[in-house]
């Protein structure tokens, strides 16, 4: 006996032996892959299907919605810091920006901290420790390299792997750059 069905794509009609049901096939007319039937079709064994937990369903699609709404929030933050970073004005260009120079030991310790917030997922606390870095190169930069260089001490930072407190650090000097 033989497995006559249609192809999904050009939908003509295809004859096989039955020993080919339930494996992958090219139509021999279009050359489309498709799955071959089972022999016997609807006649087959049915299959014992488990009952859906749509409580539970819901609940995930909730979540998921969440989390796509969190992200959606997080890159419009970012798009919008970026802009902002972007539309800094140039020395010489519009009127002068006053910042307030930052002295070096504050310097450091705003530095450790601002790796410590992100390593505790504390975005906010780590874009204002940033903030407070802002315009200061002279000072902030060398801070930067040397902790790139010889790591930090922090405690707090003790289960942190170094090339992830190192990441941080370079994202914080591209921010600040």
């Amino acid at each position: 006996m033989a497995i006559v069905f249609q192809c999904e794509h050009c939908e003509k009609d295809i004859e096989v032996a039955d020993e080919l049901g339930g494996q992958m096939g090219e139509c021999p007319h279009c050359g489309h892959s498709m799955y071959i039937p089972l022999a016997g079709g609807a006649e087959s064994e049915a299959l014992e299907l488990t009952e859906i937990d749509l409580a539970e369903e819901d609940r995930i699609k909730k979540e998921i919605e969440q989390s796509r709404q969190t992200m959606r929030r997080l890159w419009s933050e970012r798009k919008a810091t970026e802009a902002g970073r972007k539309d800094k004005e140039k020395p010489g260009s519009g009127p002068e920006r006053k910042v307030k120079p930052i002295d070096p030991e504050d310097a450091a310790m705003t530095v450790e901290q601002y790796v410590v917030a992100m390593a505790r997922s504390s975005l906010e606390e780590a874009e204002a420790m940033a903030a407070h870095l802002v315009g200061n190169p002279q000072t902030v930069n060398p801070i930067i390299k040397k902790a790139l260089k010889e790591g930090l001490s922090n405690a707090s930072l003790k289960n942190v792997p170094e090339a992830v407190q190192k990441g941080f650090l370079k994202k914080l000097f591209e921010y600040l750059n």
